[in-house]
C-alpha cells in the first residue's frame, strides 16, 4: 500500500479522517466513565444503568442502517450535518442537565447521532476518492485514528482529572459543532454535495439487499465475528474474576493495553505486508487468528499470564485485518448510487456485540469460560465457512440492481 495515494484525498475525507479522530479521543476521555458518574451522582441502580445503555447500542446499530440510507436519498451533506447538530445537543444536555430523564435522553441521542455520522462518513470518503487503493487506506487510516484515540482518550482524562465528571461532556459537544462546521466549510469548498442525488426509497433498497445474498452472507458472518470479539470484553473480565486469578485487576489492564498498542504498531505494516495478498486470504488470515485466540482462551491457566498476553494478541492481530478490510470489502460490493445504504446495513452486525455480551455471561456463569470459549471457536470455524461461501455466490449484476431499484421506487 503506497502512502502516495494520501495526495489523492480530498479535503471532505481529511474531515472524515481527521473528525473521526477528534470526537472519538474527546468521546473516551468520558464515555467509559459514565456509569460510575450515573451511579455516583444520580444514585441509579446497575440494572438501570445497563438498560440505558445497552438501549443507545441497540439504537445505533439500527439507525446506523437507516442513516445510510438517508445518506443516499437526501445526500451526504444533509445528513451529516444534521447528525453533528443531534450529537452537540445529546452530549450538551448530559454536560449541562441534572435531571435523570434529560440525562436518559442525551445518553440515547448519542447513540441516534453515531449512527447518522459513522455510515454517511465511510460513504462520503468511498464517494470522493475513485482510486480503489486510495478508498482502501483511507479506511485503514480511519481505523487507525479511531483506535489511537480509544487508547490516549482515557489517558487523558484520567491525567487531567476530567474522566468523571459532567461537565467533560461539554467538550464532546464542542467537538462535534468543531466537526459539523468543518463539514459545512468542507462542502461549500467542494462546491458540490457528494452523493446528494434523489436516491432510492427504502422498499427499492431492502429489495436490492434482499436479492445479495453474498453481501447477506457477509453480514452475517460479520455480525458473528462482533459476537465472538465481545468476549474479550465483559466475560473474559467475569471468566478471570470467577476463576481466581491473582492481581486479576492488574491482568485486565496488561491485557487492554496489549489490545491497544497491538493495533496502533501492527496495522499499518501488516497493511503493507499482505497488500498483494487476494482479500479472500486476508479474511481467512484473520479468522484463523480469531480462532487460534479462542483456542487459548478455553485452556488459559489463570497462573501463566504470558498465555493470556499471546491469546490477545492473536486476537488483535486478527482485528488489524479483519475490522478495516470488512470496510473494504462492503466499499467493493456497493453499487456506487447504494454506498451509505450498504455501509448502514452491514453496520447491523453490531447486534453481534450486544448478544455477545449477553451470552458470554450468561455461558460464564452456568457453564465457565472453558466452554464459551470452545463454542467461539466454532463459529469461527462458522465464520470461515459463510465467508467462502459468500465468495462463491454470484452477486447480482448493476442492471438488475438498477432495474430492482426503480420498480420499487
Amino acid at each position: 500500500m503506497s502512502w502516495a495515494y494520501l495526495r489523492q484525498f480530498p479535503p471532505l475525507v481529511w474531515i472524515v479522517i481527521l473528525g473521526t479522530f477528534m470526537v472519538r479521543t474527546s468521546f473516551f476521555m468520558v464515555w467509559p466513565f459514565l456509569s460510575i458518574l450515573l451511579y455516583r451522582d444520580y444514585d441509579l441502580s446497575a440494572t438501570l444503568i445497563g438498560l440505558i445503555l445497552g438501549a443507545t447500542a441497540a439504537l445505533s446499530t439500527l439507525v446506523s442502517f437507516y442513516g445510510g440510507w438517508l445518506s443516499d436519498k437526501w445526500g451526504r451533506r444533509n445528513i451529516l450535518l444534521f447528525g453533528c447538530l443531534v450529537s452537540a445537543v445529546s452530549f450538551g444536555l448530559l454536560g449541562l442537565s441534572h435531571q435523570v430523564a434529560w440525562l436518559a435522553l442525551g445518553v440515547i441521542g448519542s447513540g441516534l447521532s453515531y449512527g447518522l455520522i459513522d455510515s454517511p462518513g465511510k460513504a462520503l470518503m468511498a464517494d470522493s476518492l475513485a482510486e480503489p487503493k486510495a478508498r482502501e487506506l483511507a479506511l485503514h487510516l480511519r481505523y487507525f485514528l479511531l483506535n489511537l484515540g480509544a487508547a490516549i482518550g482515557p489517558l487523558i482524562g484520567v491525567t487531567y482529572g476530567l474522566s468523571a465528571r459532567q461537565e467533560t461532556f461539554l467538550l464532546l459537544c464542542i467537538s462535534y459543532l468543531l466537526l459539523g462546521v468543518t463539514f459545512f466549510i468542507g462542502f461549500r469548498l467542494a462546491r458540490c454535495q457528494v452523493g446528494s442525488t434523489a436516491g432510492p426509497g427504502m422498499r427499492a433498497v431492502l429489495r436490492v439487499l434482499a436479492r445479495d445474498r453474498g453481501f447477506l452472507l457477509l453480514t452475517l458472518a460479520n455480525l458473528l465475528l462482533m459476537l465472538v470479539y465481545a468476549q474479550f470484553e465483559s466475560p473474559l473480565i467475569q471468566y478471570l474474576t470467577r476463576a481466581g486469578t491473582p492481581e486479576v485487576e492488574r491482568l485486565i489492564g496488561l491485557l487492554v493495553t496489549a489490545n491497544a498498542l497491538t493495533i496502533v504498531i501492527l496495522q499499518f505494516p501488516l497493511l503493507h505486508l499482505t497488500a498483494n495478498w487476494r482479500i479472500k486470504h486476508r479474511l481467512q488470515l484473520g479468522v484463523a487468528l480469531f480462532l487460534g485466540a479462542q483456542l487459548l482462551f478455553a485452556l488459559g491457566d489463570t497462573a501463566i499470564w504470558w498465555h493470556w498476553l499471546v491469546a490477545v494478541v492473536l486476537l488483535s492481530v486478527g482485528e488489524c485485518i479483519l475490522f478495516p478490510l470488512l470496510n473494504v470489502l462492503i466499499d467493493q460490493m456497493a453499487p456506487a448510487h447504494l454506498k451509505g445504504s450498504y455501509f448502514g446495513a452491514a453496520s447491523m452486525s453490531g447486534m453481534g456485540v450486544a448478544i455477545g455480551a449477553l451470552l458470554g455471561g450468561w455461558m460464564v456463569a452456568n457453564w465457565g469460560g472453558s466452554w464459551l470459549y470452545g463454542l467461539m471457536a466454532l463459529l469461527c470455524l462458522a465464520i470461515l465457512a459463510l465467508y467462502e461461501w459468500g465468495t462463491r455466490i454470484a452477486r447480482p449484476a448493476l442492471s438488475e440492481v438498477e432495474q430492482a431499484t426503480h420498480q420499487s421506487s
